[in-house]
C-alpha cells in the first residue's frame, strides 16, 4: 500500500468495523472491473454488446445484474473504442449505479440532480425516462460541467439543461418544484480508496466536518425544492457516519420527511448506523443501507431514501431572480417547421415524430424535450437538450446527434454498411463507393445501429464522422 493512513483515518475505521479494518483496507491494493451499462436509447443490449464485441471486447453480466455488465477482456483502453465514441455504453461502478435505480425516476418525471457532474447518474436517469419529462442537472466546477456537457451530447440526451448554480440557493430558486431529486454531494471519498488512494494520506476530521456542514446545507436546500410527496434519494461514496447517518438525522429531525424502506437484493448490504461511539441516531435510520467495498466488487456507497410528507411553508427571499424565459417552439411554428419538412420529405420520415419534442433555432437547430420547454428557469441554462440540426439557406442538414436521435425513423436516403472494413474507413473519416441513385445527406448505419453521415452527390460517400482523436480500428 504506497499511502499510508492517517492515524484518524485508521482510529475510524477501527470503530467502524472492528476486526473487519483489515478487510478494508486490503480493498485500497485491488482493482475493481471495469462495469458498464449499455444506452438503451441508442439500441437494445443484445445489439450493443454484439458491436463492442466486433470490436475484440469481451463482457458478461455482472452476476445478479441482468443489465450491467463486466468487462473481462480489452485490446485497447475502453475509453478509446467506437462503441464508447458513439455512446453506447457509460463506464461506471454498479455502487454509483445504484441512487437512479433507488430514485426510481419515470418518463414525465421533474427531477433534479443537484451535484451532477460528471454526468453518470444524470444520463442513467435520463435513459429510465426514456428522455421525456425533464431533468435539471447541477454542478458548480466548470471542469465538471464540461464533462457533464459532453457526456450529454455523447449518450443523446434531450431531456436534460445544465445549469451551474450552488446547491444551496435551490430551495429558495425553485421551491417545491420537483417530484424527485438526487443528491450525491462532495464526500470525503472513502469508499472509493482503490482508484484514489492519496485519500489515506490527506484524510481529516477537519475536512469531514466541513464537508458534512455543506451536506446539511444541501440536503436542507433538496427538501424546500421538493414538491410534497416527492422522492429524494440522498448517497455519497464514503463511510463515515458524520457525513451519512448524521446528515440524514438532521434532516428527520428538521423538516417533513421520512425515510422510505428500499432493498438491494443483488448486493450484500448493511443496515444504516442507529450509534455511533458515544452519538445516537434515531431508530429509523436501519432504512438507510451501507455498502462495503470488502464485501462487493464495487466501491463503498451510503444510501438513503426520503419522502417529502408536508408542504412547508416558504421563507421571503430577497435574491429571488426573475424567470429566465427559453424560446422553444413546437414542429409545425415557422421558422423551424421548413426545416423539419425538409427531413420528414428527403430522410422519408414519418412528420409526426417531429411532433414529439420542441426546439430552438439560429444557426442550429436545438431539440429538447417538451417538459424542459415548459420549465420556469431562475438563471440562463449552460445547456439544453442537443444540436440537432443546422439551417442552411433552403435546407437542413443533420448533425450526427440529430442522425442518432431521428435516423431511426429514416426509410430513404439511408445506407447500411455491409462489412467491419466498410465501417473503419466511415469512422476514419475515407469515401465509400455508393450507389449512383443517392443524393444529398445520406444517413449511414452498421447492422441497424446508427453511425452517422455522409454526403454525396451519386457514386461517392465522403464522410461527416466526427473527427476523433484517434484512429478508429476495428475487428479483432
Amino acid at each position: 500500500m504506497p499511502y499510508k493512513p492517517s492515524a484518524e483515518l485508521d482510529e475510524l475505521i477501527r470503530e467502524l468495523l472492528g476486526p473487519e479494518k483489515v478487510h478494508f483496507f486490503e480493498c485500497v491494493d485491488q482493482e475493481l472491473p471495469h462495469t458498464i451499462r449499455f444506452n438503451a436509447l441508442k439500441g437494445n443490449d443484445p445489439d450493443l454488446k454484439s458491436f463492442f464485441e466486433e470490436q475484440g471486447f469481451t463482457c458478461e453480466n455482472f452476476p445478479n445484474f441482468r443489465d450491467i455488465y463486466r468487462l473481462i477482456y480489452q485490446p485497447y483502453p475502453i475509453g478509446k473504442s467506437l462503441s464508447h465514441f458513439l455512446g453506447h455504453f457509460y463506464i461506471q461502478d454498479i455502487a454509483s449505479m445504484l441512487p437512479p435505480r433507488i430514485l426510481e425516476p419515470v418518463p414525465g418525471d421533474t427531477v433534479l440532480d443537484m451535484s451532477a457532474a460528471p454526468g453518470s447518474k444524470t444520463t442513467q436517469m435520463a435513459i429510465m425516462m426514456k428522455n421525456s419529462g425533464f431533468i435539471l442537472a447541477n454542478d458548480i466546477v466548470q471542469k465538471r460541467l464540461r464533462a457533464l456537457i459532453n457526456n450529454l451530447i455523447r449518450l443523446g440526451i434531450v431531456n436534460t439543461a445544465v445549469v451551474k448554480n450552488y446547491g444551496e440557493s435551490f430551495g429558495n430558486q425553485y421551491f417545491e418544484t420537483f417530484d424527485k431529486i438526487l443528491l450525491d454531494p462532495a464526500c470525503s471519498g472513502l469508499g472509493t480508496l482503490h482508484k484514489n488512494p492519496e485519500v489515506l494520506s490527506w484524510w481529516t476530521l477537519n475536512h469531514v466536518t466541513r464537508l458534512a456542514s455543506s451536506q446539511r446545507s444541501l440536503i436542507a436546500s433538496a427538501i424546500k425544492s421538493l414538491k410534497p410527496g416527492g422522492l429524494l434519494v440522498y448517497s455519497t461514496c464514503t463511510l463515515t457516519p458524520q457525513e451519512n447517518e448524521e446528515v440524514v438525522d438532521f434532516a428527520l429531525r428538521e423538516f417533513p420527511v421520512e425515510l422510505v424502506p428500499f432493498e438491494i437484493p443483488e448486493l450484500v448490504s448493511r443496515p444504516g448506523l442507529t450509534q455511533f461511539k458515544a452519538q445516537n441516531y434515531l431508530p429509523e435510520l436501519e432504512l438507510t443501507r451501507r455498502l462495503y467495498p470488502f464485501e462487493n466488487q464495487t466501491e463503498g456507497f451510503f444510501l438513503a431514501k426520503m419522502r417529502k410528507t408536508e408542504r412547508m411553508s416558504r421563507t421571503s427571499y430577497k435574491k429571488e431572480r426573475k424567470p429566465y424565459v427559453m424560446n422553444f417552439i413546437p414542429d409545425l411554428k415557422s421558422p423551424v417547421k421548413k426545416y423539419l419538412d425538409y427531413f420528414a420529405e428527403h430522410f422519408d420520415i414519418d412528420r409526426k415524430v417531429f411532433s414529439s419534442f420542441r426546439y430552438s433555432i439560429d444557426k442550429e437547430i436545438s431539440v429538447v424535450s417538451p417538459e424542459l420547454a415548459d420549465f420556469i428557469f431562475r438563471t440562463r441554462p449552460l445547456k439544453c437538450g442537443l444540436t440537432a440540426g443546422r439551417t442552411m439557406t433552403q435546407i437542413g442538414k443533420l448533425t450526427t446527434e440529430g442522425v442518432h436521435l431521428f435516423g431511426k425513423f429514416s426509410a430513404r436516403n439511408r445506407i447500411d454498411l455491409n462489412s467491419v472494413k466498410e465501417l473503419e474507413e466511415f469512422v476514419n473519416r475515407n469515401p465509400l463507393s455508393i450507389s449512383d441513385d443517392l443524393r444529398g445527406q445520406i444517413i449511414v448505419s452498421y447492422k441497424n445501429l446508427l453511425i452517422g453521415y455522409g454526403l454525396t452527390d451519386g457514386g461517392n460517400l465522403k464522410s461527416q464522422f466526427p473527427k476523433a482523436e484517434w484512429p478508429f480500428k476495428l475487428g479483432n
